[in-house]
């Protein structure tokens, strides 16, 4: 346990770093941050990239803080998240959908429970909506307190 406390103490001061390292606006770094964690849990493997750097050019947010926000789902949290993420879109849905998994678990596998049944699709952006929906809320406040933290300790704040 104590392990896994030092773990993610370590991630959080690399977030940490990297998020107020960014020079920009802090709204629109906050606001790019909460845009990558929204999409993050959204099932469009391979586009979310993609997808936050044009929603960023539209929204004129940050699209370094929304990648960076993208890549927190990763090859190594995917399966956990992707799961869980099914499970709650999949109970909200109603759906008796089941699969197996084929292990290990890679990005062909989830890629292949996408395109074989439209339910697993639905049930993977129901879940994702309403998982995504207030981690992105979280990671707002989160990233924005960082950066105005940062900022007040600078002599020329922001």
């Amino acid at each position: 346990m104590k392990y896994l406390r030092k773990i993610l103490a370590n991630r959080l001061i690399g977030i940490k770093s990297k998020l107020v390292d960014i020079t920009a606006e802090p709204h629109k770094v906050a606001m790019g941050y909460a845009l990558g964690i929204f999409l993050a849990a959204s099932p469009f493997i391979g586009l979310k990239v993609f997808i936050a750097m044009a929603l960023t050019f539209i929204f004129k947010w940050n699209k370094v803080a929304a990648i960076f926000g993208v890549f927190h789902i990763n090859i190594l949290t995917a399966p956990v998240f992707y799961g869980f993420s099914f499970l709650v879109g999949k109970s909200v849905l109603g759906s008796d959908v089941a699969f197996d998994f084929s292990w290990p678990i890679t990005i062909r596998t989830l890629f292949e429970m996408i395109t074989t049944n439209s339910i697993v699709f639905m049930s993977l952006l129901t879940g994702g909506i309403i998982l995504g929906l207030p981690m992105a809320v979280a990671a707002y406040f989160f990233s924005d307190s960082l950066i105005h933290r940062k900022a007040s300790l600078k002599p020329n704040a922001l």
